[in-house]
């Protein structure tokens, strides 16, 4: 072997030997549930502890989800979709208690009714009776009505027997609600086609990042709530998500549409481990 040949391959050893090191000091020093790998869209890291993509036949109801008492059931439609009719109420069968400083990402891609005879939500809730919250994720009263979409938090249910009409508000832990119907482009509203809603917050946090994006990467709007701790679900209780189709007062309902199911393709809950 040549002299050049014999310095080629040393410096090839060389920086081999460097990289192998660099690179089991690099997975060495990785958090849980992390990769070496870069990911450009910042996914590296994140864990999918929940998915449902409702491929169940027509009629059959989801083993992922159960009906909630004096509700409706929601059933797939052969096609990929769940179909959550007026007055269904579910709520996911797995719940999660995480540590404090775990980031999650709650997602559903889904189409709101377009009628005015109720109001369709996607929301998270921390069933906690001494401390109750709630995010909103997406809900939505429909075209018809002046509310249209909107997302929001709460930190007091007034609907429960142990309160009052309007004591949340009156103690000051009203909800946080922002409509959103105005961030969609004509003719592609939250029920006229299909949007990815999403909730990003940390356990032990203080805010929720509500965003809404067209599938292919494209963000219509990102809503910061308040920064308040009690906004967030906390690690006291597991956390459960709701699908939910509730009607509103005989008063309150506007005549028109012809579809009053939300349509929903599929639900992911995601986390980073701190």
């Amino acid at each position: 072997m040549s002299l050049l040949a014999r310095v080629v391959v040393v410096l090839v050893s060389v920086v081999w030997a460097a990289v192998t090191v660099q690179g089991s000091a690099a997975h060495a020093s990785l958090a849980r549930g992390d990769t070496a790998d870069s990911d450009p869209d910042a996914t590296w890291g994140w864990e999918q502890v929940f998915f449902d993509g409702f491929d169940g036949p027509p009629g059959a109801q989801s083993e992922q989800w159960h009906t909630m008492p004096g509700h409706g059931p929601a059933a797939q439609n052969g096609v990929g979709q769940l179909d959550v009719g007026p007055l269904a109420q579910i709520r996911s069968t797995a719940g999660w208690t995480l540590p404090v400083g775990t980031q999650v990402r709650v997602t559903a891609s889904l189409v709101m009714p377009d009628t005015g005879s109720g109001y369709a939500a996607f929301w998270v809730q921390h069933p906690d009776g001494a401390d109750p919250r709630e995010i909103d994720v997406i809900e939505s009263y429909g075209p018809l009505k002046p509310a249209g979409a909107q997302v929001g938090s709460h930190i007091c249910y007034d609907d429960t027997p142990e309160t009052a009409a309007n004591a949340c508000a009156a103690t000051g832990r009203g909800p946080e609600l922002w409509p959103v119907t105005q961030a969609f482009p004509p003719g592609a509203e939250p029920w006229s086609v299909y949007w990815e809603y999403a909730a990003d917050f940390a356990i032990g946090g203080e805010g929720v990042l509500f965003s809404a994006r067209d599938g292919q990467g494209g963000t219509t709007y990102e809503v910061a709530s308040t920064p308040d701790a009690r906004r967030v679900p906390g690690n006291s209780v597991p956390f459960h998500l709701r699908l939910s189709n509730k009607a509103v007062l005989p008063e309150h309902v506007v005549a028109g549409g012809s579809r009053p199911s939300m349509l929903v393709d599929w639900v992911s809950v995601t986390v980073k481990y701190p």
